[in-house]
């Protein structure tokens, strides 16, 4: 049985890992959210548009996860025109748009950087844009506009009057009105960068927040599967190919049907780390050197620390992120020996060894099946029933992992041709 877990807690966990991908902005989607919260109390909308606007916040920029990309957002005015500002926002409304706790938040990401005086462009004109587009968009210009290594009160001038010089423009005039009406409060601008912004965050929300039923956290582990796997062409089908090879030995090892479902989301997330990791790395044609690996091996510490912030999610987190542990404590990133690894951790190592022994990768193309299946066979350290297993139902999981991953490569290519 799922325990009470707030929906505000798994999606302040995306946003997370979707700022690890530049230490510089972290925080940034948080800020915008907070910023975006204030602005709607002061336009009085309703409890469920507060709701969906903060959650949008949170997530409004898991469209736009390659770095080169990013950059270009944290300029106050981008894109040379309105197809390519529009861009990242399609992106990640096609990311978020089948989760049912997401779907009117992905409506407003769609169209979040929509200026104001375009709603009746031809591009546009078909759409009933929500007004909480407009006010995520003018929240997110105003923390793009506030400097980390200035006094923030200092700061408030030169906002107000960039901000008010595209009223009616850029910026929906009555979120405009709404915002100067928060420039005198002092305790705004000091919770916009305040360290307890995420506690800020949990608190108002709590009048707003449902809780995470089995169902949808699966939607939310396909999301982070989305997020983490479409930042290249390499990995977009990794995570499914893990979580159909885990659910598949876990349903012949006797799991029971519920963590069959939990070790599926696993492997939808066991990954979610690797959002730190940069492109060059990832993509390499070559062997990493010794610096290179030493960063990729973070990307299981940074799962575990993200999924760690979700009380009831434990056994999700040590699924997810034991993958690269070994059972005589050589692994990492905990170093744990095989008596505290149990069968999902091993199942979940077993299954990403194969999947990437047998996926084809920047520095060498995908191993025959036979050769991959020597090489799980002869290592050391995995799990020896858990090997035999894969060796046994073979063919059924190659063919599973194939019908899933068609599924998966149809929904890529859809995200590398938007807009």
């Amino acid at each position: 049985m799922l325990p009470n877990i707030p929906i505000i807690d798994i999606v302040l966990s995306l946003s997370s890992a979707i700022d690890l991908i530049d230490p510089a902005i972290t925080n940034h989607h948080k800020r915008v959210a907070y910023i975006s919260y204030s602005i709607a109390k002061e336009m009085n909308l309703s409890e469920n548009e507060i709701k969906n606007l903060v959650l949008a916040s949170l997530l409004h920029d898991c469209g736009s996860v390659n770095l080169s990309e990013r950059n270009s957002l944290f300029k106050f005015e981008f894109g040379c025109s309105i197809l390519q500002r529009h861009a990242h926002g399609q992106k990640g409304w096609f990311i978020l748009h089948d989760a049912d706790d997401l779907h009117d938040a992905a409506e407003i990401i769609k169209f979040h950087h929509v200026y104001w005086e375009e709603r009746s462009d031809a591009h546009f004109e078909s759409y009933e844009i929500p007004v909480t587009s407009h006010i995520l968009h003018l929240a997110d210009r105003i923390d793009i506009l506030i400097s980390r290594d200035i006094d923030i009160l200092s700061q408030r001038k030169e906002i107000e009057d960039l901000v008010n010089s595209k009223s009616g423009t850029m910026f929906m005039p009555s979120a405009v009105t709404a915002f100067n009406s928060l420039i005198p409060k002092l305790f705004f601008w000091f919770d916009i960068v305040s360290p307890y912004l995420e506690h800020i965050i949990k608190s108002v929300m709590k009048p707003y927040n449902g809780c995470v039923s089995n169902a949808s956290l699966h939607q939310f582990a396909k999301i982070a599967h989305r997020i983490i796997d479409f930042r290249s062409s390499y990995t977009a089908t990794h995570s499914i190919g893990v979580a159909t090879c885990a659910a598949f030995l876990a349903s012949k090892l006797g799991f029971i049907a519920s963590d069959i479902e939990t070790i599926h989301s696993a492997g939808l997330i066991h990954d979610m780390g690797m959002l730190s990791i940069p492109e060059h790395i990832l993509e390499k044609p070559g062997t990493l050197d010794l610096v290179e690996y030493n960063i990729i091996k973070c990307h299981t510490y940074h799962t575990y620390r993200i999924l760690d912030s979700i009380q009831g999610l434990e056994k999700l987190r040590d699924w997810a992120s034991f993958h690269h542990e070994k059972l005589d404590g050589s692994g990492y990133p905990f170093g744990l020996k095989s008596s505290q690894l149990d069968m999902g951790s091993r199942i979940l190592a077993v299954s990403d060894l194969f999947a990437s022994l047998t996926e084809d990768r920047s520095y060498r193309p995908a191993l025959s099946l036979d050769t991959a299946m020597k090489l799980i066979n002869s290592a050391k350290n995995y799990d020896c029933d858990v090997k035999e297993c894969l060796k046994n139902n073979l063919e059924e999981i190659v063919e599973k992992i194939k019908i899933s991953k068609e599924d998966v490569s149809k929904s890529c290519e859809k995200i590398f041709n938007l807009p």
